[in-house]
Parts: C-alpha cells; sequence; structure tokens
C-alpha cells in the first residue's frame, strides 16, 4: 500500500501561476514520483461566511494527483460591531482546521507538507501534531519575512515552525529569519527552486530605447518605488522604458501613483497585465535587462527565468539570490531599498553592452545548475533520508 502525502497549500496550478503555487506543484510532482500516493489540499477563500463543511470541497485527478479544492469563508463585521469574543479571521481559521481534518479522517494521510506558514502551515501544524502525524513546513519567502512582524500572525507562525518536524527553507537567508523567531536551524533543509533552460537564448540588439522588465505582485516586498526611483535617475542621461508586467494590489495603488507622480514625464512607464506562463520567456527576449528590487524575496522563480534566457540581470540582495547569482559574473546584485546602487547596476549595463552580454550568457549557464533533478534530489533527500518522517 502506498504512503498518504497531503500537500496543503492557498495556491495551486491551474487557479495561480506564482511561484509559490509553481513550487507547490513541483514538489507535489516530485513526491508522487517517488512512488507516493499524493494528495493536494488546495484552500481558497470567498467573501461569505455562509460556507458548509459538508459542501465546500471538490475533488479532481490532475497529472497524477489527487487535488481537493476546498473553500472557506471569510467572516465580517461590517456593521463594526463586535462582541467580546469576536476577532478578524477565527472563523476563516477554524473552517480550514475543521475541513483538513475532515479530509484527513477520510483519507488517513502519513505526512502532511504545508506551504506558507500563516494561515496554512499553522493549521497544518495543529492537526498534524493532534493526530500524531509527520509534517513537513517550507517556508518560501513573504510569510515570514512579513507576518512575524504582525503581532497577531507571529505566535502562529511560531506555532507552524514549532510543530513541524521538517523546515524546508527555498533560501539560507530565510532559515536564519525563521530561526530568529523561534530555533529551527537543526531541522531545516533547503531546497532551491529549478528552472527550464529555455531553447531561445537572448540576443537582443541595443536600440535607441532602453527597456527593462519587472514582473510579479507589485506589493511592498517587491521594492518597485526604488526600481521606479533608479530608472528616473539613469532617465536624466538615457532613453529608458519600464515594462511592468502584473498588478497593483489596490492597498499598494497609491504608492504607485505617488511614486509616477514623482518621477513624472522623464521615462516612459508601460504597465501591462499578467501574461500566459508559456510566454514569459519570449518577453524576457525583448528586454535589455531584467530587475528585481525585492526587499524580501525566498527562491524566486522569476529571476531564474529571467537569467535562464540569458537576459542580463540586476537583483536586490535578498532570498536566495546570492546562491543563483554571482556578482559581475552572471549579473549584478545590489543592496536592496538602495536606488542609488539600482541605479548604478543599470548604468553599468547600458554603457557596457559587451558586459550585458556576458553577463547574460554566465547568467543562463549558472542556471544549468538549477535543474529539476536537482530539486528532485532534495526533495528524496527529506522524503526517504528522515527518521523523524517515518520513511528513512
Amino acid at each position: 500500500m502506498k504512503k498518504k502525502i497531503c500537500v496543503v497549500t492557498p495556491e495551486f496550478p491551474p487557479h495561480q501561476w506564482g511561484g509559490l503555487a509553481r513550487s507547490a506543484a513541483r514538489a507535489a510532482g516530485y513526491v508522487r514520483d517517488m512512488g507516493f500516493e499524493v494528495h493536494v489540499a488546495h484552500f481558497f477563500v470567498v467573501d461569505t461566511p455562509l460556507v458548509l463543511l459538508d459542501e465546500n470541497r471538490s475533488t479532481e485527478r490532475l497529472d497524477g494527483l489527487t487535488v481537493h479544492r476546498i473553500c472557506v469563508g471569510r467572516e465580517s463585521f461590517s456593521d463594526g460591531i463586535r462582541e467580546l469574543w469576536d476577532c478578524p479571521h477565527t472563523l476563516t481559521l477554524q473552517m480550514m482546521y475543521q475541513s483538513l481534518e475532515k479530509l484527513h479522517r477520510l483519507e488517513r494521510y502519513h505526512i502532511f507538507h504545508s506551504y506558507f506558514l500563516y494561515p496554512v502551515g499553522y493549521v497544518t501544524g495543529l492537526l498534524a501534531r493532534r493526530f500524531h502525524t509527520p509534517h513537513v513546513a517550507t517556508i518560501v519567502g513573504n510569510d515570514v519575512k512579513k507576518y512575524i512582524f504582525s503581532p497577531e500572525k507571529a505566535a502562529l507562525c511560531r506555532s507552524a515552525l514549532e510543530n513541524a518536524d521538517i523546515v524546508a527553507a527555498l533560501s539560507v537567508d530565510l532559515m536564519e529569519m525563521a530561526d530568529a523567531l523561534t530555533p529551527i536551524c537543526a531541522k531545516t533543509r533547503i531546497v532551491y527552486n529549478s528552472v527550464e533552460i529555455p531553447k531561445q537564448i537572448w540576443d537582443k540588439r541595443r536600440s535607441a530605447e532602453f527597456v527593462i522588465g519587472c514582473a510579479g505582485i507589485f506589493k511592498y516586498a517587491k521594492g518597485l518605488p526604488y526600481l521606479l526611483k533608479a530608472c528616473a535617475m539613469v532617465a536624466q542621461r538615457h532613453t529608458i522604458r519600464l515594462e511592468l508586467v502584473g498588478h497593483v494590489r489596490p492597498a499598494e495603488r497609491p504608492i504607485l501613483d505617488e511614486m509616477l507622480g514623482r518621477i513624472g514625464d522623464c521615462l516612459t512607464v508601460n504597465v501591462r497585465p499578467p501574461m500566459d506562463h508559456e510566454k514569459i520567456s519570449d518577453w524576457f527576449l525583448n528586454l535589455d535587462a531584467y530587475a528585481l528590487p525585492s526587499l524580501t524575496e525566498g527562491c524566486p522563480n522569476i529571476l531564474m527565468e529571467a537569467m535562464a534566457a540569458g537576459t542580463p540581470c540586476v537583483a536586490a540582495q535578498t532570498g536566495a539570490v546570492e546562491e543563483l547569482m554571482d556578482h559581475g559574473s552572471s549579473g549584478l546584485i545590489v543592496p536592496w531599498g538602495d536606488s542609488h546602487a539600482l541605479a548604478e547596476a543599470l548604468e553599468r549595463i547600458i554603457s557596457a553592452p559587451e558586459t550585458a552580454r556576458s553577463l547574460g550568457a554566465a547568467a543562463r549557464a549558472k542556471m544549468g545548475g538549477f535543474t529539476a533533478e536537482h530539486e528532485a534530489a532534495a526533495w528524496l533527500g527529506i522524503y526517504k533520508g528522515e527518521r523523524s518522517l517515518g520513511m528513512g
């Protein structure tokens, strides 16, 4: 009888194609290929508290995985009145826990594997500890770099880490940050993302306009204001076009608008909607440089994809960037939150086309070491090499 693994995640394809969703999908596929029966509990939230536990789950087979789409409701206090025992998100987390418990009682999993400490890792850790089931908690970036600064969420992040038998981190940087919250280094394993090397290679010829790209969900962690400020500096000497692919969270829109107002008309900024993931490699080929100005990261898939395409890249020194990129050889690394350093790096690429070409070629070669085989081997080492999971 095959051992059953339940991967619990707030994002999963094809509903989402962001870095978290793709990391979870790859890990689920690797574990499936090890010979385990893999289920995915994909949670999503709707804006109504009227969700019934006996009708909130649908199940499908997807690429050899059993995927459970589980809906939980979001309570609200629209009238502004709260009783002493009312707290935002309590009902949502309770429904998440109860939905996972119902699924576990039905399927009897041998291991839980969660993504994102809050809320999924917290809820999964409670259930796993209660039912004496091993738990692998994966930290990916914005969870441990954001929610530990929220007084109401820090304790939940700590609980998720402490209730994990193994912590999988996408970078040493994340492991160190989590260890500052509660000691976890001894049970942490580093698992880097992998990237596919596209057939086409960046070979863009320089034109009068220098095109810089940046993609993602533009929120505080992604450091977009620093890139806008840096591009405005560079635009004093060169003709610059900045292409932003993705969307801006409503709460962040006033910040973007203020930055656009501050830089004025000195450069062209094009904001494009998210594109199909299959088309992102073609977009990289039409850029002169790709910039990752993030304040926090895990192991950024989008940077790895740009490097794999051979596009010259500039990235902030956060997350796994220093493991992915050799400064001055396969890219340029700058301090995070430093527009002047970012501007200087972009200026270096603009002013030295041969250097830019060399950086891109070395980046593509560097990504050749981050293969699916390497990532799969890391997960194999966790699942079949750890006595604490009962699989070794």
